[in-house]
């Protein structure tokens, strides 16, 4: 019986989990989407990320960078701190990005037109 209690113990201890740090490439689509935080139905705009290696984007708040201020119709490529939180917020993310240097700035749309293309040609979604 106390064996079982002490596995028990033990394996409930969270304070033994360690978060998860790691320096990755993230590419910032030019692109911004909308999103509903968790408790609100008003949708917000937020910007798309992938981490190098993925195929698809994922959105981000605009402050989910830690240093990083977001230019719209801007692409990136950023190299940052990525930490996977072991014991996350309940509310919240489990992922926190840290800006360690912006690698690649790009523009690709301005004046809501893609750049080096005539007037009157709109970017996707700005109609």
């Amino acid at each position: 019986m106390l064996f079982l209690f002490t596995v028990t113990f033990i394996s409930c201890d969270k304070d033994g989990l360690a978060d998860k740090v790691e320096t990755i490439k993230l590419y910032v689509s030019a692109e911004t989407e909308t999103y509903a935080p968790w408790g609100s139905d008003t949708p917000v705009e937020c910007m798309l990320v992938k981490e190098e290696g993925n195929s698809s984007y994922s959105k981000l708040p605009f402050n989910g960078i830690e240093g990083f201020v977001y230019k719209k119709g801007f692409e990136y490529t950023l190299k940052v701190e990525k930490t996977t939180l072991a014991n996350p917020p309940a509310d919240d993310s489990n992922v926190r990005y840290k800006l360690i240097e912006i690698l690649t700035e790009q523009e690709k749309w301005k004046e809501n037109r893609k750049v080096g293309e005539p007037e009157g040609i709109m970017p996707k979604g700005s109609r």
